[in-house]
């Protein structure tokens, strides 16, 4: 699916809650204000309303509608001959006139045609309500009916069928024009559709004054009503303007006499929006999500609003709610996807868009990194970024033959050859190559970019492998400055060992494929072994032995230097421990990255593992790698001191290369300084590299320190190291790394030091 089915079950979740609470309504609330906006339906003139409006009030004397014109209303329409007089007044106030005794009298002489109201009102701060029965002078056979209305959002939605009123049932009424009745307190929803200008109302002055009789309320309900301001007898019908409470009577009754409103709750509408979101979401064809998603709502509201005209009332909200969190999370999910398909720099389609495209088959894919990117973009201000990109683009896409080209955010493009171009590929990158030569314009800057391609020709794996292969093959080519590499499935092997390198140290560890070798060191002078330099060794089961220099950096990276450290420190000093317990004191050398400096318990550790083996610390030297670690740490340089003061030797290793200079001397209080291997096998060949191995000599003697010399494989080498002084040396000539039992049946029944 486009989203997860956490997503949508979670919005369902959410969605039947918004049913159950009724939090939906004002969603329906609103479309029925709308439907009522719209009525065109027009009364069946059946009910009428006899209106005791302000132009009866202000003809009545001082304003006051006596009760002996109550009488007089009663007994014109009765004249009339209506078929039901329905009073919406209550005279709780008035039963104290002198008059009353003559409407007491027209009521009776009505008879069963007419209904008085009973009110039930709210007590004001209490929340309680009270009813207000006619007067007992009425008799006990006058037809009582509940004038009761019950608002909701300030509202009149729904009308009683059966209201208790003072703890009776009574009908309401529209139940007694409409004949229809319920034992238990019900109501119904009131049908909006009618037009309120459609009924007919008249004015009680002129039934009074004989203007209108049988012709216009004969054989018709009449519904007395008030209408004049005073009486504040008004209210909203959702639709329409406020109206007077007798207009409502009139609709609920309409309502209720066309038929018998029903309500089918919200799960219906929940039903119907969830059902055809779930089929599309899980079929192949979900771009038409979003029209069924506005075809669904618009279903749904139309459905309901027709349903309102046959009387069934529906709630869509809890549906609507659905469809509108589910659209929500689709949109934001396909602009997610949108925005990860192209590039905002280029406006190329990106790696994601190449990913999810059809199999590439036999296409070869071929990566290209712009060397430094993070660099120049750094460097380039405003917009020089996009234009750099925009010209890369340009130039790479002479390349592409026709193929998409696709720009990834780091600087990194890709495109595919297809196979019946293989054969070119390497005049095209050759002639790429030759397109970069030139500098970039950037404004008035000349920019050089260099770039370098990777290949990936393998038909096997996804998309996403396979462009994986070929970005490895371009990072390959950047790091070993080729202009393009091909990938080799033995680099998919290499990298699957790579992403499991914890797990196969530690078992490699404890399974004894890892071992330390021992290389012996000799002072030059007299050729006597005087020490032996630790060397970790590992010989994998199936890959064979593993160059140190290919685990010691995949140890860096995935943070287990400082465990295959420890291993190594371990056994060194357990052999030392051994060397010295046979009589042969032989300084162990043990190297140790600069970057275990920043351990605060490295040192405490090794001073335990001399502890628990019985060694003298000055027996412990430890060669320091790396050492541009140190500069701007203060807890490698506070180890260096702690482990000097222990009295362990220390040592900087591979002294003029890389970050190990004179720099550094002053950082490191250095027992010895190891002079590289690479000074050493070519200083018969080059002056410049004589001159390096004896300045350091000197430098070292000058500190202090001692002079170890690595790598010596012939025997002038060794003696023209003599003749400059070195102290120490070690190399093949001396002694190849060995293991420790091999070192050990070398020194023979020698109590003391062996010589070369």
């Amino acid at each position: 699916m486009i989203i997860s089915w956490r997503s949508f079950a979670i919005t369902l979740l959410i969605s039947l809650l918004v049913g159950i609470s009724s939090a939906g309504e004002v969603v329906d609330r609103l479309i029925d204000v709308g439907a009522g906006r719209m009525a065109s339906r027009p009364v069946s003139g059946e009910t009428v309303v006899l209106a005791l409006d302000d132009r009866t009030i202000t003809a009545s004397p001082n304003r006051d509608f006596t009760m002996t014109q109550y009488a007089n209303v009663v007994d014109a329409a009765n004249r009339a001959g209506a078929k039901r007089l329905l009073i919406d007044f209550y005279f709780d106030r008035r039963e104290q006139d002198r008059d009353f005794i003559n409407f007491v009298s027209a009521v009776r002489r009505m008879g069963d045609r007419i209904v008085l109201a009973v009110p039930t009102r709210a007590v004001s701060g209490t929340g309680e309500s009270t009813t207000i029965f006619p007067s007992a002078k009425f008799g006990p056979d006058t037809p009582i009916a509940s004038i009761a209305l019950d608002t909701e959002f300030w509202q009149v939605w729904s009308m009683p069928i059966t209201y208790v009123a003072g703890g009776r049932p009574l009908p309401s009424f529209a139940s007694v024009i409409a004949g229809k009745y319920s034992k238990e307190p019900a109501t119904f929803r009131l049908d909006l559709s009618y037009d309120t200008s459609t009924i007919s109302v008249y004015s009680t002055m002129d039934l009074l004054s004989g203007k209108i009789g049988t012709r216009e309320l004969g054989g018709r309900n009449v519904i007395f009503a008030p209408t004049a301001p005073n009486f504040q007898d008004t209210f909203y019908l959702p639709g329409h303007d406020r109206l007077p409470g007798g207009y409502i009577h009139v609709i609920a009754a309409e309502t209720l006499t066309r038929g018998n409103p029903v309500d089918v709750g919200w799960l219906p509408g929940l039903f119907i929006a969830v059902a055809p979101l779930a089929a599309v979401l899980l079929s192949r064809f979900q771009r038409a999500f979003l029209p069924t998603a506005i075809g669904t709502a618009i279903l749904l509201i139309v459905s309901k609003v027709m349903l309102a005209l046959t009387l069934v009332t529906s709630w869509i909200g809890a549906g609507l709610f659905f469809i509108a969190v589910i659209t929500a999370m689709v949109s934001r999910k396909r602009r997610r996807a949108s925005a990860q398909r192209e590039n905002p720099v280029s406006g190329l389609p990106t790696f994601e868009a190449m990913r999810t495209q059809p199999p590439f088959g036999s296409a070869t894919i071929i990566a290209a990194k712009l060397v430094n990117f993070e660099d120049l973009a750094a460097f380039l201000p405003g917009e020089g970024s996009k234009q750099m990109v925009d010209q890369v683009a340009r130039r790479l896409a002479l390349a592409c033959h026709g193929t998409q080209l696709h720009h990834d955010l780091d600087g990194t493009f890709a495109w595919l050859v297809p196979y019946y171009q293989h054969s070119q590929i390497e005049t095209q990158l050759a002639g790429l190559a030759a397109l970069f030569n030139a500098p970039l314009t950037i404004g008035e800057q000349r920019i050089d970019v260099a770039i370098a391609f990777g290949v990936n020709d393998e038909f096997e794996g996804s998309n996403a492998q396979r462009l994986a292969a070929a970005l490895v093959a371009a990072e390959k080519s950047i790091r070993s400055r080729a202009l393009w590499t091909k990938y080799a499935p033995r680099e998919k092997e290499d990298a699957g060992w790579q992403l499991s390198f914890h797990s196969q140290l530690e078992d490699a560890l404890t399974g004894g494929d890892i071992w330390v070798a021992f290389q012996p060191q000799y002072h030059i002078a007299t050729r006597q072994l005087i020490g032996a330099e630790a060397l970790v060794r590992w010989t994998h089961p199936t890959r064979g032995p593993i160059p140190p220099d290919e685990f010691i950096v995949q140890a860096e990276k995935s943070q287990d230097i400082y465990r295959l450290t420890l291993f190594v420190m371990d056994q060194a000093i357990r052999s030392a421990a051994q060397l010295h317990a046979q009589g042969h004191d032989i300084h162990m050398s043990v190297n140790l990255s600069a970057t275990l400096l920043d351990h605060s318990d490295l040192v405490g550790t090794i001073r335990v593992m001399l502890t628990a083996h019985h060694l003298r610390p000055e027996l412990l030297t430890i060669e320091i790698t790396e050492t541009a670690q140190i500069e701007n740490s203060r807890q490698a340089r506070q180890t260096l001191a702690q482990l000097r003061r222990a009295g362990i030797r220390l040592s900087i290793d591979d002294y003029g290369t890389g970050q190990s200079n004179l720099e550094y001397l002053t950082e490191i209080e250095a027992d010895e300084i190891k002079i590289d291997k690479r000074f050493v096998m070519t200083m018969r060949d080059s002056q410049r590299n004589l001159e390096v191995v004896k300045s350091t000599i000197d430098l070292a003697h000058r500190l202090g320190a001692v002079a170890v010399a690595e790598g010596i494989e012939d025997a002038p080498t060794l003696a023209l190291l003599e003749q400059l002084g070195c102290d120490v040396g070690q190399g093949y000539l001396l002694g190849k790394p060995q293991l420790f039992s091999d070192l050990l049946n070398s020194l023979g029944d020698t109590p003391h030091s062996r010589s070369a």
